[in-house]
Parts: structure tokens; C-alpha cells; sequence
């Protein structure tokens, strides 16, 4: 492992053990090495240490046992709804899986948010919502720029339904939307071309519409999901023809 030494420790030491967990290398069932020896491996305290696997376990990853010491769970004791376990998963390999499964779940519960939010947002959820999409306008094809307020305007939209448990999984959207626009960073149609389909949810929202605000939800992750399955067929085919060159000694 490497030795940490830059700002922002505690959060370096919890993602360098989470990955690993993850990713097989710290199997579960199976004991983390002593804390001497991860101290020793990411330059870190033993007090900076236990913090990060607190917090490893409270993401159900790893439980601390009398004379056993630091065990990695099942992965069935996992929170496959924490941001970082599904950031851990795709960077350890499952991205095709995680990407699938992060799909289902905005299918299932973007489209009932945007409905109940079209019977209960507030003007003063109806305000964020414009100005969310007002920069997303803004931002253009600007992927970087656009990422942001993109977030903003889905998760506002998941506020606006009042509903605290869909609230609570605001932050494994997010997750969700930030995968979405590494994979969507560099895709033909550009950015912009979304704007007409984000329109028509403000629209629907605006209108309190519910079956009209459900629609143009689905509709707009549809159109997501099949950006991002044609990103990666691109980026398999590049990877497929560079092996062929690098084969064949072409340039």
C-alpha cells in the first residue's frame, strides 16, 4: 500500500482499506492485517487508523472481535447503498454491474419522486429547480461545469417529494449521476442535447402534473442509460482495436 502523506488523511486511509475490501485483496471472513502493520504500510497514526475502520464498519465492511482483531464481513453485511462501497465496486472491476444495477435503481425511484414532487414542491423547491436547470443551460456542453447543477436539479427534485426515505437515498443518486458522467464525459451528442428532456420535467413539476412530471423522468433516464451503453460498446471497441495494433505493430 502507500504511504500517505498529504491532507486529508482520515479519508485517504478509509478509502485505500475500503478498495481493498472491496476489490478482494482483504477477503471477507479473513483478518486485516495488525494495526501495526497498516500503520506502518499507510504512514499513518493508530489513532487515524481506528477512525477509518470505525467508519468501515459502520459501512458494514469490517468488525472488530475480542482476540480476533479487525475482520472483513460477509459481503451481504455490506451498505450496498453507501456512495463509496459502489464507488469501491466499480473502481475494483464490477463497474458494468454497478452501473446496471444503479440504472434499476433511478428507474425505480426518480420517476415517483418526480411525481409526488409535481403535488407537493414548494415555491421555494420550485425555485431551485429553475435555477438548477438555469445553469445546467448555462453550462452547455461543458461537461464540468454541467455536473454540478445536474445533481442539484435531480436531488432538488427528490427533496421537493417530501419523502425522507427517498431523501435518504439522495446521496446514492448522486453516486449514481457522478458515475454517469465520467462514463457520458466524452459522448458525440454533447451535453446539451439533455436540456429539452430536463425541460420537460421542470415543466411537469411546474404544471403538478404527476403522471407528466413520472414520464418525463423515465424518458430522461432512459435516454441517460442508452448514452451510457453506447459510450461503453466506444470505449470496448477502442480498447479491442489498440490490443489489435499493439498486436499486429501498427501504430
Amino acid at each position: 500500500m502507500r504511504t500517505l502523506k498529504f491532507r486529508g488523511v482520515h479519508s485517504h486511509v478509509i478509502d485505500e482499506i475500503g478498495q481493498r475490501i472491496v476489490s478482494g485483496e482483504f477477503p471477507p471472513g479473513k483478518g486485516l492485517p495488525s494495526e501495526a502493520q497498516l500503520c506502518t504500510a499507510l504512514g499513518v497514526s493508530r489513532t487515524a487508523l481506528r477512525e477509518a475502520l470505525r467508519v468501515l464498519g459502520a459501512k458494514g465492511l469490517v468488525q472488530a472481535r475480542q482476540k480476533v482483531g479487525t475482520v472483513v464481513q460477509p459481503i451481504e453485511s455490506w451498505n450496498s447503498l453507501d456512495a463509496d462501497v459502489l464507488l469501491w465496486r466499480i473502481k475494483g472491476g464490477e463497474a458494468e454491474r454497478v452501473i446496471g444495477e444503479l440504472y434499476e435503481l433511478r428507474h425505480l425511484l426518480e420517476p415517483l419522486a418526480a411525481a409526488v414532487a409535481a403535488e407537493r414542491a414548494t415555491e421555494a423547491d420550485m425555485q431551485v429547480l429553475h435555477k438548477a436547470y438555469e445553469d445546467m443551460v448555462a453550462a452547455g456542453d461543458d461537461g464540468g461545469r454541467l455536473a454540478a447543477p445536474d445533481l442539484r436539479f435531480h436531488r432538488a427534485i427528490i427533496a421537493a417529494s417530501g419523502n425522507r426515505l427517498f431523501s435518504a437515498l439522495a446521496q446514492v443518486i448522486g453516486a449514481a449521476l457522478s458515475v454517469n458522467f465520467q462514463i457520458l464525459r466524452d459522448t458525440p451528442r454533447g451535453h446539451a442535447h439533455s436540456m429539452p428532456a430536463h425541460r420537460k420535467v421542470l415543466d411537469a413539476i411546474v404544471d403538478r402534473n404527476p403522471t407528466a412530471a413520472r414520464l418525463a423522468m423515465q424518458e430522461l433516464i432512459e435516454d441517460s442509460q442508452r448514452d451510457a451503453r453506447g459510450m461503453r460498446s466506444v470505449r470496448q471497441l477502442r480498447g479491442t482495436n489498440k490490443k489489435f495494433r499493439k498486436a499486429s505493430g501498427c501504430a
